[in-house]
């Protein structure tokens, strides 16, 4: 004798029918997530090797030790995460960078750009903007990058002027002939 009723017997769902209600949106973060992590990692990367060069460090130290710089936003001053590029090749490199910083008093943003020829960095630009008052300029402490001399020109030869010698002839205008003159619509020629 049989005792399962023959009614009761429905036929199993699926996997998929079972799972969707969690598989759908891992499936959707997954792939943001991951995006997410690698921004954040090429981010931080970034932001490491800025923070890693000779002309942030220097230029950090001479605004931490800066009297000027500390009256405006106390102390202790804390730096943000750096803004800009720093590229280097071939011993040779250029770096453009904001960093925020911040202090009890208030806060600013430190501005650099420095040029390197080996291990040196020279800053063409070091100051700190605090609104409210003018930047601070801080280039009187690191001794920026000397300006490139210029030849005089040489005091032998006059520069060129425009007198009357020099200025073409002016030719005088006539009237054109009969004979050159075009023939006005309506007119006979004879050919």
């Amino acid at each position: 004798m049989n005792t399962t009723p023959e009614g009761n017997m429905a036929p199993r769902q699926g996997w998929w029918s079972r799972n969707w209600k969690w598989v759908v949106p891992v499936g959707c973060l997954t792939p943001v997530l991951m995006c997410g992590c690698f921004g954040a990692l090429v981010f931080y990367f970034v932001t490491s090797t800025i923070k890693s060069t000779d002309a942030y460090q220097q230029a950090v130290t001479l605004v931490s030790a800066n009297p000027e710089v500390q009256e405006a936003l106390g102390t202790p001053i804390d730096f943000g995460w750096p803004r800009g590029s720093v590229n280097a090749t071939n011993g040779e490199g250029r770096a453009s960078v904001s960093v925020p910083v911040e202090g009890p008093k208030g806060s600013g943003t430190l501005r650099l750009e420095a040029v390197s020829e080996g291990e040196n960095w020279t800053f063409d630009l070091l100051q700190v903007e605090v609104p409210g008052r003018p930047a601070i300029d801080l280039m009187d402490q690191v001794g920026g990058r000397p300006e490139p001399e210029l030849e005089p020109l040489p005091d032998d030869e006059p520069p060129p002027t425009m007198d009357e010698e020099m200025l073409p002839p002016e030719e005088e205008v006539l009237p054109p002939s009969e004979e050159e003159a075009p023939a006005k619509k309506g007119s006979e020629i004879d050919l």
